[in-house]
């Protein structure tokens, strides 16, 4: 048994009227997002890759893409994203709008892509192909990954893993060697873009060995090629993080750790989804890892039954819903477990799956009426739950993009010398505002008036090098020598109250945080005081 490829569909390609209202529908549901500002590491990417010149571009391969600027070395190689960062930040500059909207442009291209492969495994069907489409297109868990400006590692990555996936599948129909070129170029971008590109050569064996195994000769023998093309990249790979970081570990038992476990209960409430609905990024009150264990278990135990026993069946379109929704989830999820931190966008690429499983059953579907019914179902679930996925991301930015502007006014006339003193939230409800963004957000190509480091005081938990901001701040000193700040307070809603104060007021405070000691929370109340009239 093999699901049917592009060449047994109606045509090769879905219509384009129905890859335009896709494409379109994607488009009209996050245009909306591109008016706000920058948020967290936004602010320190978009720095760093502004300044760095082209000729430093190459290093990127073998070292860590994010320079040490958070103090510590990421493993991480992620050289066309930073590429892609540097010509934004040189064609922008410190136009907000700019960013997202290349992000949107990478959706746009994922969205088409998941488009081509739909209508290829569901052998040209149209309302299956649809379904497929738009609910890649509208997944909530999308909105953090468009809207914020650094998520596009997960975008770019998951646009090439899907052209390298789609120019696999078609050089192994026909052979054409413009496809293996697209193929092994997609691949390479891909895997130095984001390491989850890792994943895609893996389930494209898999879904050769379960649904397509009596594949001709021919195409086996072109798969081969396929196959040795993609070791050549994965050793250069591998080389170049062995050059950049040595040996990577993980020196802990994650089937034991329960708040990797807990994510993973957020990483399924995201992917269903349920979560958005809830106004959280994670479960209040998770279940006990036992209970975690044993639904995973029961929900693996279902995925290998029902895939065993659709193939027995020759149900080709439900065995294909099996492996893309079961199988690529098992796959593509479970790994996150090694990720310390929660995050929706890391379900990008394990959307994909999802959004192909959910085309394959309505193909499986033989009454018109259940199809029309289930698709519009799931379309619409997908819709309703982007709205509130998207609300806080737009308000943060929309509070960020407000700050920078009272930063700007209140600087534009002061003397020489004044300082920014700064106290504005890492997140605004479950989303990312200003965390690990000072001092870069007060640089070019941020304010109109760039600050250098030394003028600016920030909540310690806001600056990259948080351990050391007492001894790089030195606040109380700092505030009694300045002829003047711009004090900016943004509150837990959003308020943000800005205003500037002369040195008999810098005074005042100076003497209250001698007083009373120096922490987030007392500084917190210094810069509350000092902005609010």
């Amino acid at each position: 048994m093999s699901v049917p490829s592009a060449a047994t569909a109606s045509s090769s390609c879905p219509p384009r009227w129905l890859t335009a209202i896709i494409v379109g529908v994607a488009a009209l549901a996050f245009l909306p997002t591109l008016a706000g500002g920058f948020l967290g590491d936004d602010f320190v990417y978009i720095a760093r890759f502004r300044d760095l010149p082209w000729s430093a571009w190459p290093a990127l391969f073998t070292h860590d893409w994010s320079g040490g600027v958070w103090g510590n070395q990421l493993h991480e190689l992620r050289p066309f994203a930073a590429l892609s960062f540097m010509g934004d930040a040189k064609l922008f500059g410190g136009w907000a709008p700019g960013y997202p909207l290349t992000n949107l442009l990478l959706h746009l291209a994922a969205t088409g892509l998941v488009t081509l492969l739909a209508w290829r495994y569901t052998a040209g069907h149209v309302s299956a192909t649809f379904t497929s489409g738009l609910v890649f297109a509208l997944h909530p868990a999308h909105a953090e990954a468009v809207i914020w400006a650094t998520g596009r590692v997960d975008l770019l990555a998951t646009a090439a893993a899907l052209l390298f996936w789609l120019g696999a599948e078609k050089f192994s129909d026909h052979g054409r060697p413009r496809a293996i070129v697209i193929t092994f170029g997609a691949f390479f971008i891909g895997i130095f873009s984001k390491e989850l590109c890792l994943f895609a050569p893996l389930l494209l064996v898999l879904r050769w060995l379960v649904l397509d195994l009596r594949a001709p000769r021919t195409v086996w023998l072109r798969r081969a090629k396929i196959l040795a093309g993609v070791l050549v990249i994965f050793t250069a790979y591998a080389t170049a993080r062995r050059l950049a970081f040595g040996h990577d570990q993980v020196g802990y038992n994650l089937w034991t750790d329960a708040p990797a476990w807990h994510r993973q209960a957020a990483h399924f409430g995201w992917l269903l989804p349920v979560l958005p609905f809830t106004g959280r990024a994670e479960w209040a009150n998770p279940p006990s890892l036992a209970t975690l264990h044993g639904v995973w278990l029961t929900l693996a135990g279902l995925t290998i039954t029902g895939l065993t026993f659709t193939l027995w069946r020759r149900a080709r379109f439900a065995a294909a819903a099996c492996f893309f929704g079961g199988i690529w989830y098992f796959i593509t999820v479970f790994p996150l477990t090694g990720v310390i931190y929660f995050s929706p966008r890391h379900l990008y690429f394990p959307s994909v799956g999802l959004a192909l499983a959910a085309g394959l059953v309505i193909a499986a579907l033989r009454a018109p009426a259940a199809r029309t019914i289930v698709a519009t179902a799931l379309v619409s679930w997908f819709a309703l739950a982007l709205l509130p996925a998207i609300r806080p991301w737009q308000a943060a930015a929309h509070t960020s993009r407000s700050a920078m502007a009272a930063l700007d006014r209140e600087l534009a006339g002061a003397p020489t010398g004044t300082l920014a003193l700064t106290a504005v939230p890492e997140t605004l409800g479950p989303v990312w505002l200003w965390a690990w963004s000072s001092p870069q957000c007060y640089g070019a190509p941020f304010l109109a008036r760039p600050l250098p480091p030394a003028l600016v005081i920030e909540r310690p938990v806001n600056y990259t090098r948080s351990d050391s901001w007492l001894a790089d701040r030195q606040p109380i000193e700092t505030l009694r020598a300045a002829p003047a700040a711009a004090a900016l307070f943004v509150s837990a809603d959003g308020q943000v109250f800005c205003r500037l104060v002369n040195s008999t007021q810098l005074q005042a405070a100076a003497n209250a945080l001698a007083t009373t000691g120096v922490n987030n929370e007392t500084w917190t109340a210094c810069v509350k005081s000092l902005a609010q009239p």
